[in-house]
């Protein structure tokens, strides 16, 4: 059964729009707005707006609009009565509905994993869980750690978290999608994906549970970490591991320290650096980095210094360059990993680590230099050519300046001659077309007096609207005149219900935004003025009686009655 109308809107004005996308955008109040990096492009510089009077969001870098339900939409990749019931539940707005045909699927899983959190929560602190509880101890893990993680064990049993499921009436389905069951390969039946296992709860940035890791506690287990697969609401490329906890304090510490592992996260905490986020044993994706950049301009990668760290390093710095935003590489002297280099050396020494590590860019010049014979022709050649290759990337102006003056102290020749070469380099960033590509602006100052003064539309007004010859204004206008015809609020979320198209309702959105500016300042005169030069040109002509005959021709009579009525109600009845 559809939810019905009445409920949507209902959620649609209850739920807040700022404290919604605050989740998952770190929003800053400026004016009427609040702004930040946008959650659907790659940008430095905060482009993304979002309006509480408005209940709408949009993007003047990528066009990306929409209301509260379509940003989760959007963000979390749920279908729209998934996105309303979300709100509902949050805002405790009852939805009675009758038996859904399609079960909600996504709640389904969240249910089945929170279930499984408990189950692998309790089974740590009951006695079967001593060799965990050991090995933990023996990890250097506190009981405050463990809390703070919601780590967990999963005992060596093939069917005791299955159990436990279907005594809390978790369906085998729903197990199976979280990547908590597995189906046996010979026969009916279904095993228990963790045993014997120590238990890492993944959560996404809300603190909700998306998936599990789990940690062999001997070396001779393989594998060593077994993760949930992915699953509708676990994208492994997406998840950074105790982002949850972390992001207040990225925010106080303005950088993050990204490592691989979930033991080396737990380590970073237990010394005090609680701005640490882990990968779960892959490198940084760009979705990795487009989620961090929300919280800071500045990443800390932690590498070993061999060559395999080395490489792992080196590997990143194209995602960043095409990101727009600088890493540091932290380079580990001792230990096999920031686990390791944390007993060995302790914190201080990973704080001087962190004070001394070189931005990949500098790190790669550095290396790429002892790679090549910089006293041959051929290895300044090849020097040269990678160096620009990566300088080409940067857009800052400033930073791609610092690096040419390495390149050029290097090879021993004038900056100038770097900037000459970078000049045939291609660079620059893609510009997005953004708002409306108009070619009247009449048309455009009646559109925007109208849409934030309604109370002025009248059958002339929608005989202009009906008079645009720019397609893309004349389709907004029509949307602002049914509302204004039905007596709706020209609001932001109803506007964008009412024209199709992404590109059509980002360009609303920029007018929604723009209308705060002060350019209307004297509505009734500018709607006065941009009456006369829209009915004025081509054959409509300045009489009110031509702009009925025209409005009958153009099938639009009951518009061309109203008109007809005024000019009889007129003082003399005389034509205007």
């Amino acid at each position: 059964m559809s939810i019905p109308k009445e409920k949507i809107e209902e959620v649609r004005d209850r739920a807040s729009i700022v404290q919604v996308v605050n989740e998952y955008v770190p929003l800053t109040k400026r004016g009427h707005n609040h702004v930040g990096l946008c959650p659907f492009h790659s940008e430095k510089t905060p482009s993304f707006t979002v309006n509480e009077e408005k209940k709408i969001f949009y993007c003047f870098g990528c066009n990306a609009t929409g209301n509260v339900i379509t940003f989760l939409m959007k963000k979390d990749g749920l279908a729209f009565p998934e996105a309303v019931r979300a709100l509902a539940s949050r805002y405790g707005i009852t939805i009675n509905e009758s038996k859904r045909d399609v079960p909600d699927e996504r709640e389904q899983i969240y249910a089945a994993l929170r279930a499984a959190s408990e189950y692998f929560s309790g089974m740590l602190k009951a006695s079967a869980g001593d060799p965990a509880k050991e090995y933990l101890k023996s990890r250097g893990l506190t009981g405050e750690l463990a809390k703070r993680f919601h780590i967990g064990y999963a005992p060596n049993k093939w069917d005791g978290l299955l159990n436990f499921l279907k005594g809390r009436g978790i369906s085998v389905e729903a197990a199976l999608k979280a990547g908590l069951l597995v189906k046996k390969d010979k026969g009916p039946g279904h095993y228990d994906r963790f045993r014997n296992r120590v238990i890492f709860p993944i959560t996404d940035v809300r603190g909700r549970i998306i998936g599990f890791g789990g940690r062999a506690m001997d070396d001779k287990s393989l594998p060593k970490y077994l993760n949930s697969p992915e699953s509708p609401v676990f994208k492994k490329g997406e998840t950074l591991f105790g982002l949850a906890q972390a992001k207040e304090a990225v925010s106080k510490e303005g950088y993050v320290l990204v490592v691989e592992g979930y033991f080396d996260l737990v380590a970073l905490h237990r010394h005090g650096f609680l701005n640490s986020v882990a990968t779960m044993g892959t490198a940084l994706t760009t979705d990795h980095i487009r989620t961090l950049k929300g919280y800071t301009s500045s990443i800390y990668a932690l590498f070993d210094s061999d060559d395999a760290g080395k490489k792992a390093a080196l590997r990143g710095l194209n995602l960043f360059l095409n990101e727009d935003i600088s890493c540091r590489a932290v380079l580990l002297s001792q230990g096999k990993d920031p686990d390791e280099f944390l007993k060995l050396a302790g914190p201080d020494a990973l704080r001087e680590a962190i004070v001394d590590a070189p931005t990949l860019m500098e790190f790669y010049l550095s290396t790429l230099r002892s790679k090549v014979n910089m006293t041959a022709p051929e290895g300044k050649k090849k020097y040269f050519e990678d160096a620009l290759s990566y300088l080409s990337k940067i857009g800052n102006l400033a930073e791609r300046g610092h690096y040419a003056t390495i390149v050029a102290s290097t090879l021993g020749i004038g900056v100038d001659s770097v900037y000459d070469a970078l000049k045939g380099a291609s660079s620059g960033s893609l510009k997005v077309k953004s708002g409306f590509q108009v070619k009247s602006l009449p048309e455009l100052t009646l559109l925007r007096v109208i849409m934030k003064h309604p109370e002025l539309y009248n059958p002339e007004v929608e005989a202009a609207f009906e008079a645009f010859t720019d397609g893309e204004l004349k389709t907004a206008a029509k949307a602002v005149a049914a509302l204004c015809r039905e007596g709706l609020p020209v609001s932001g979320p109803a506007l964008l219900e009412r024209v199709e198209g992404e590109a059509l309702k980002g360009a609303m959105a920029e007018l929604l935004f723009k209308e705060m500016d002060g350019f209307v300042e004297e509505p009734a005169r500018m709607v006065q003025d941009s009456l006369k030069s829209i009915l004025n040109r081509g054959k409509i002509k300045p009489s009110t009686q031509d702009m009925v005959k025209l409005l009958e021709q153009m099938g639009k009579s009951d518009i061309a009655v109203e008109l007809q009525k005024r000019i009889d109600a007129g003082p003399s009845g005389k034509r205007h």
